[in-house]
């Protein structure tokens, strides 16, 4: 089997799990990153250009065998590019860097491949002037074809910027079309051979296994003898040993060209690429290398990506402590009795206290029942509905305001925590403001959540007092009323009730307590109480739980999903099996 019949049997299965490992890579965002988002972005990014560039490998093995001519600043890439064709069509000058559009030549039959996106599919194409000026920026970051007939057919040259250009664009573009290559063509001098800029790409390539050549270009007379054993160690320190290894002499240029003799040799292994099967040796290479290197590569990711979920379970716990502090201090000012006002429940005090209640409750004639009609709602009796209705509002506005500041209190405390993190300090500037405080809706629904649980406490007096005959007369109307804001009152007091009851079980003074009893009996009451208290904390419940929620959300659509993470595991697992079959 050839080397091209080797590389399209495999391609089918590998070729989708790849693309599986590029869509899992793809919906990676680092939201929880904090400063290092950009740099872990990038990351992901430059591993789906790696996956991209695999992809088009295994699609077409008899394409043009992709050469990029890369390196370090001034070493004569562009220079030995022109000289391999003959003529110049690539602009070079003594200004660094070079700020140009990367130039792709090729033998004109080989143009189509290159045209579309199969290569390089988002940089865009220009085949215009025969020369660019160095240093216009003009067309950077376009890809420039030429088509040229020096080139033999097989072969095509990519001339990319520097990697240790002072500008950040040409550096990112070079990384860009490295990663494309199907062999990287690297050029350095006797001055930056060992620079840790230029040794930091040559270990990639090694442990990549990338298909690669080392030019050592404007090496004097009589220096080669110590510079290339020297920089053959050094390549082997990287697992570079077999690379060969090409040395260009210092020779003057002469109209953007070196002597045609300073390049022969290279430039007749460069045609010899051209051989079909010598292209799929070095894709295969260089394929083989990349997939085996994506397990080392993804391994970060995921790291960062375990890192996220475990500082988002974090933070996701900072939510809970704050709002279960908020429950928490709801039962202590349940326990400890409302704050209400001293005149209007002394004035409740009074009018409950009353004996003739008492004795219209134990009695519970149809006089008892006129009387309370005429008390609460006759026209003489306007004093006590008007009483009536306004503990009823300060019973709620009351526990509105409390659940008002517990919110309040709890999304504070919230933004505390998170300030404490990297992770959540990235949270809290991305987030609306309002997320540092409770919503504004909060205070709308608690009033609406009391009024509920008013009225719901109003039901449970009517079914309880319907279940002594001795009040069921009287209870549905009038006593039902009274009871409810009774009820709201007792948060105000201790009374003759303990145990779990504590705080709602007493009720305002003893007279009023005693006439839920006679109402009641002391059983149901208990049960009431206990039924009222545990009513009105769940409403608290689920509005603190609304609260958090939007908390939740926000930290939900930051982190990353577990889901995401499980998957883009499988795909690299499921990317090796492919591979090794």
């Amino acid at each position: 089997m050839s080397g091209v019949q080797a590389i399209e049997a495999s391609a089918g299965p590998l070729a989708q799990e790849l693309r599986r490992l590029r869509a899992a890579v793809s919906v990676l965002r680092f939201d929880l990153s904090g400063p290092q988002r950009e740099a872990r972005q990038a990351q992901a990014q430059r591993i789906a250009a790696d996956l991209d560039a695999d992809l088009t490998r295994l699609a077409d093995v008899g394409a043009p065998l992709l050469v990029v001519v890369g390196g370090v600043t001034g070493a004569g890439k562009s220079t030995t590019v022109n000289t391999l064709v003959g003529h110049r069509i690539v602009a070079t000058g003594v200004l660094r860097p070079t700020t140009y559009a990367p130039t792709l030549v090729v033998a004109p039959v080989d143009a189509g491949a290159f045209t579309g996106d199969r290569v390089l599919g988002n940089l865009p194409r220009a085949e215009g002037p025969a020369e660019i000026p160095a240093g216009s920026g003009r067309d950077s970051g376009v890809l420039r074809l030429v088509r040229d007939d020096a080139l033999p057919p097989g072969l095509a040259l990519l001339d990319a910027p520097d990697v240790d250009s002072v500008s950040s664009e040409n550096r990112d573009l070079a990384d860009t079309l490295l990663d494309a290559a199907d062999l990287w063509l690297w050029f350095t001098t006797p001055g930056k051979y060992a620079d840790a800029e230029s040794m930091r790409y040559l270990s990639r390539a090694g442990r990549r296994r990338t298909a690669l050549a080392v030019v050592l270009a404007q090496v004097r007379e009589g220096d080669a003898a110590e510079l290339v054993p020297d920089f053959r160690t050094k390549l082997a320190a990287e697992g570079l040993e077999e690379v060969r290894v090409f040395v260009i002499p210092f020779a003057a240029v002469t109209d953007g060209l070196l002597p045609r003799e300073a390049i022969a040799e290279l430039s007749g292994w460069l045609s010899s690429l051209a051989d079909p099967e010598t292209r799929a040796a070095f894709r295969r290479q260089t394929l083989e290398g990349a997939v085996a290197a994506l397990p080392a590569e993804v391994a970060p990711v995921l790291a960062a990506l375990e890192a996220e979920i475990a500082a988002a379970d974090d933070l996701t716990a900072d939510i809970d402590r704050a709002y279960a502090g908020a429950r928490s201090g709801f039962s202590d000012a349940l326990d400890q009795g409302l704050p209400l006002t001293a005149e209007v429940v002394g004035r409740w005090d009074q009018f409950v206290g009353s004996g003739r209640l008492l004795q219209m409750a134990e009695n519970a004639g149809g006089r008892a029942r006129a009387w309370l009609q005429e008390a609460m709602f006759g026209g003489t009796g306007g004093a006590e509905q008007r009483l009536e209705r306004e503990v009823r509002a300060e019973v709620g506005d009351t526990v509105a305001d409390l659940v008002v500041q517990l919110g309040e209190l709890a999304a504070s405390d919230v933004v505390d925590r998170w300030e404490r993190s990297p992770e959540g300090r990235t949270l809290l500037a991305a987030a609306p403001p309002d997320l540092q405080h409770r919503g504004a809706e909060l205070r709308e629904q608690a009033e609406l959540a009391v009024r509920a649980w008013q009225d719901a406490v109003g039901n449970l007096v009517a079914t309880k007092g319907a279940e002594r005959r001795v009040t069921a007369r009287w209870v549905s109307g009038t006593v039902t009323a009274l009871a409810t804001v009774a009820i709201g009152v007792a948060f105000a007091h201790t009374g003759g009730l303990t145990g779990a009851e504590a705080g709602i079980a007493g009720a305002a003074g003893a007279a009023n307590q005693a006439l839920l009893v006679r109402v009641l009996g002391e059983g149901n009451l208990r049960w009431l109480l206990s039924e009222a208290r545990r009513d009105l904390t769940e409403r608290f419940d689920a509005l603190m739980d609304h609260e958090r929620r939007r908390r939740l959300d926000i930290l939900g659509h930051a982190a990353a999903d577990p889901a995401d993470v499980a998957e883009l595991s499988a795909a690299v697992a499921a990317v090796e099996r492919a591979a090794a079959r």
